[in-house]
């Protein structure tokens, strides 16, 4: 590793250069969860076309490129479900042209396919396995638990560090892949994937040192949505 040269340092037994490596600082990601979504009938989506942003979720998407407008963003890795392209594309609109990538592993959960199509307030009598997989995920045949969907999204972010080292990145995803990853990385039971909610609209903010993470800090959809709104003209008429 280039390191920076100091003068020379007077010591005993003679005079010695000392190299002092350079530490690199931390560097940031951001994993969003899709804004909200158009659905009047309020069924489960799942992997289900036709579910694009509400004017709400626009709004969401447009607080999220201004909280991150300015950073060092040179790429943005996606879901390709409508939801999260809408959201990633309205992110990208407010930075510095970066790369939007379509990311198989960012997709949604793989239960939902069994519960899309269903109305909310059916599911527990319509999809009863749905209560092995809240009591178990990744028990049944056609779920994931949740080591696999936590590391399909890690994957995900490694691509996002390896890209231009020392920019930031950002992954759009969904619900239970983003809940998956952040109990694996606190060290919580699978159990608590329900349990521990990022909002749609909201995101985690990663530090990473090189590929290890050391913190994560959760942004909810209001404190975006406040630090990305212009701060009012102040009134100096009375000055």
């Amino acid at each position: 590793m280039r390191g920076l040269r100091h003068p020379a340092i007077p010591l005993a037994g003679g005079l010695f250069r000392r190299t002092i490596g350079r530490v690199p600082p931390p560097v940031r990601l951001y994993l969003v969860r899709h804004c909200d979504v158009e659905n009047p009938r309020r069924v489960l989506y799942g992997y289900l076309p036709g579910f694009g942003l509400s004017a709400k979720g626009v709004s969401q998407a447009h607080a999220i490129g201004r909280y991150l407008s300015g950073r060092p963003i040179r790429t943005i890795r996606t879901s390709p479900l409508e939801r999260a392209r809408q959201t990633a594309a309205i992110i990208a609109g407010h930075l510095d042209a970066p790369e939007v990538v379509p990311d198989p592993d960012l997709v949604e959960a793989r239960f939902s396919r069994y519960l899309q199509g269903v109305g909310y307030a059916q599911v527990p009598w319509r999809r009863p396995l749905w209560w092995v997989h809240m009591a178990s995920p990744g028990l049944l045949r056609r779920d994931e638990t949740v080591r696999e969907m936590a590391a399909r999204v890690e994957r995900a972010l490694f691509l996002l560090l390896d890209a231009e080292p020392g920019s930031e990145g950002v992954g759009v995803s969904h619900g239970d892949p983003i809940q998956a990853f952040w109990i694996r990385s606190l060290g919580r039971p699978a159990w608590a994937l329900h349990r521990l909610q990022c909002a749609k609209g909201g995101l985690l903010a990663l530090d990473y040192d090189r590929r290890r993470l050391v913190d994560i800090k959760y942004l909810p959809p209001a404190t975006l949505d406040a630090a990305a709104a212009p701060s009012p003209a102040s009134d100096v008429s009375h000055a």
